[in-house]
């Protein structure tokens, strides 16, 4: 029995920084803040001879009007929430089925499933979506398929990962929607 490789090319690409949730900015600095950076409060330029930044007087930030309001977040809280369940959970079925494929003794694929589904519902559960949402009900499909596999492959029988490939190729297609 092979897991199904699919999700694992797509969830590679969303970590790799092809999707929409990846970060494409490295954050650089040394911990003081950068020339030309305007502040709501005067910032010291650096330190003298003292060593001691305090003992320096702070240059003003440019201009001497009130501060610029904090921008307002224009993302919606829900969205964030879909795209960190997407690429948590498709990270966790490349895990499980690289781990899984790789091995060939049947307790540690029987160990790697169980630890599969606990993750699995560990993520829906702390992802703060309602049980009816799209993506969280397409992730739930994933999770009943999994622990379908697994308790099927853990008494003995000969479990069929059908239902839990078709079910991580829809989660992935249904992540694709998110916007």
């Amino acid at each position: 029995m092979r897991l199904l490789p699919g999700p694992a090319l797509v969830a590679a690409a969303i970590l790799a920084g092809g999707g929409a949730v990846a970060c494409s900015t490295v954050v650089e600095g040394n911990g003081s803040i950068a020339e030309g950076v305007v502040t709501s409060s005067p910032s010291p330029t650096g330190t003298g001879s003292s060593g001691d930044p305090s003992s320096d007087s702070p240059t003003p930030s440019g201009s001497s009007s009130s501060p610029t309001p904090s921008p307002t977040p224009s993302t919606n809280p829900v969205t964030v929430r879909r795209r960190v369940l997407c690429v948590l959970e498709q990270a966790a079925i490349v895990s499980i089925n690289n781990q899984f494929n790789k091995t060939k003794d049947r307790d540690a694929q029987i160990r790697i499933l169980g630890k599969g589904v606990t993750t699995i519902n560990g993520h829906l559960s702390r992802s703060g979506l309602p049980g009816g949402d799209r993506i969280r009900a397409a992730g739930q499909v994933v999770a009943t398929q999994l622990t379908s596999f697994y308790r099927n492959a853990s008494t003995g029988g000969n479990p069929n990962p059908t239902g839990y490939n078709k079910a991580s190729t829809a989660f992935q297609k249904a992540c694709t929607t998110v916007s």
